[in-house]
């Protein structure tokens, strides 16, 4: 099944790296990614690099050590700085996945986003009793949802493909955007800079089931889990300053990458319609789970993050 996918909100998939504030600067609402191997390498730079090398150990921000028209010159891109969040202080910023400089949608995201919601409904319709190894109730989904002729069970069944999506700019696609975590354990807000997919940005690609169910049910097993996720975002959002996206009509919901909360990512709503209470996860290490999630990341400390919709096209 070919797939159109939509950011309903900023989305956020990690590279597993940070942009120091000696490798990007702040201009008029953008923000500008500098080149440093290429700046490095520049004939202009080469009379001020004892200079920026000596002050880049007292210095937190490239744009006071260096004029900002050699930094010009020097880009691997520049994209908007979301609307509400033009005053932070330079800080880190986690950047956004990528492949040849180019921005996607891993795949693997949206299998493990998916999974969850298989797990859910399969588990459900099972009424099992314990939630405790998650490599036992994988097995258990797997062997529940494969085909007949399907020899191999458990975690290493090949149950569903997905492509990574097409390639974007960052330009066009991704935003700064200042994350708000609440309920961090400092109290308050603690924010983050995150390189995010903007909202309404669209991609495309390819889904695949190896399993007795075919792609439309599939995220449509997926879809009625994150209506529920959503519900319960609604019920913790009512009389706060918080905004969900509207659900496009003809759509499936899902919910990708950092910031979707533990209801979407754990068992928390699959234990409360079994009637269990208190239950281990050994993923990757045994975890009490008593309550519902206690932190959230917010766009703008208003906008929940990840939420995508998902349309079949032809």
């Amino acid at each position: 099944m070919k797939i159109k996918i939509k950011t309903l909100s900023p989305v956020y998939i990690g590279s597993g790296n940070e942009i120091s504030p000696l490798e990007y600067f702040i201009k008029d609402g953008k923000f500008y990614r500098v080149d440093v191997d290429n700046l490095f390498s520049s004939p202009d730079f080469k009379p001020m690099m004892e200079k920026f090398i000596d002050q880049a150990k007292r210095e937190r921000k490239i744009s006071e050590i260096l004029p900002l028209n050699l930094l010009e010159k020097h880009m691997l891109y520049s994209i908007e700085v979301s609307p509400l969040n033009t005053q932070f202080n330079p800080i880190q910023v986690k950047e956004y996945t990528k492949s040849a400089g180019r921005v996607y949608i891993p795949g693997s995201s949206l299998k493990g986003s998916i999974l969850s919601g298989v797990l859910e409904n399969i588990l459900s319709q099972k009424k099992i009793t314990k939630l405790e190894n998650f490599d036992n109730l994988l097995g258990i989904t797997l062997s529940e949802i494969k085909k007949e002729n399907q020899i191999d069970t458990g975690k290493f069944l090949r149950w569903l493909d997905i492509r990574d999506s097409d390639l974007k700019k960052p330009e066009y696609s991704l935003e700064l955007s200042l994350i708000k975590i609440v309920g961090a354990k400092r109290g308050g807000l603690l924010p983050v800079l995150y390189e995010t997919l903007k909202k309404d940005v669209e991609f495309e690609t390819e889904i695949v089931s190896h399993s007795k169910y075919n792609e439309e049910e599939i995220l449509q097993f997926a879809d009625q889990f994150y209506r529920k996720v959503y519900q319960k975002e609604r019920e913790f959002a009512r009389g706060k300053n918080i905004i969900l996206p509207e659900i496009p009509s003809n759509s499936y919901l899902l919910r990708i990458g950092q910031g979707s909360t533990a209801w979407s990512t754990s068992f928390f709503i699959l234990a409360g319609e079994l009637g269990i209470k208190n239950y281990y996860i050994k993923r990757p290490k045994i975890q009490k789970i008593t309550g519902p999630p206690v932190t959230r990341k917010l766009s703008s400390g208003s906008t929940p993050m990840g939420w995508i919709a998902i349309q079949k096209f032809s």
